[in-house]
C-alpha cells in the first residue's frame, strides 16, 4: 500500500496548477489501468489517490467546487462498486471514457497547457 502521508506532503508542495495537472495525470493512469484487465487490482489505489488529490485541492483552493464535487462523487461511486463492475466490459468502457474526459477537463482547469503554449 502506498504511504499516503508522503504522497500528501509531496502533493502539497506543488503549485495549484501542478496539483491539478497531477490529478489529471492520475485520472489518465486510471483510464489506462481500467483497460488493462490483467492489472485491475491497481484501480482501487488510483481511485484512492485521485480522491486524496481532490480533497487536498478542495481544501486549499477556490476553484470550481461544483465540478470537483461531481468528480469526487463519480470516483467514490467507482471505488465503492469496483468489485462488482470490474468484469463488466460496458461498465469499464464507461469508466475509461469518463476518466479520460475528466482528465482533459482537469488539465484545462490547471492552465498548464495555456501557460506552456504561451512560453513556447
Amino acid at each position: 500500500m502506498p504511504n499516503w502521508r508522503i504522497i500528501e506532503a509531496s502533493f502539497l508542495h506543488l503549485t495549484q496548477p501542478q496539483q491539478l495537472g497531477e490529478l489529471a495525470a492520475c485520472l489518465a493512469r486510471l483510464k489506462s489501468w481500467v483497460q488493462n484487465s490483467a492489472k485491475r487490482e491497481i484501480v482501487p489505489v488510483l481511485l484512492e489517490e485521485s480522491l486524496l488529490y481532490l480533497s487536498l485541492i478542495q481544501q486549499n483552493s477556490e476553484i470550481n467546487h461544483v465540478e470537483l464535487n461531481q468528480l469526487q462523487d463519480t470516483l467514490q461511486n467507482w471505488k465503492l462498486n469496483w468489485v462488482s463492475i470490474c468484469d463488466e466490459s460496458t461498465q469499464t468502457a464507461n469508466i475509461t471514457d469518463v476518466a479520460s474526459t475528466w482528465s482533459e477537463r482537469v488539465l484545462l482547469m490547471s492552465g498548464l497547457l495555456t501557460s506552456q503554449s504561451m512560453s513556447a
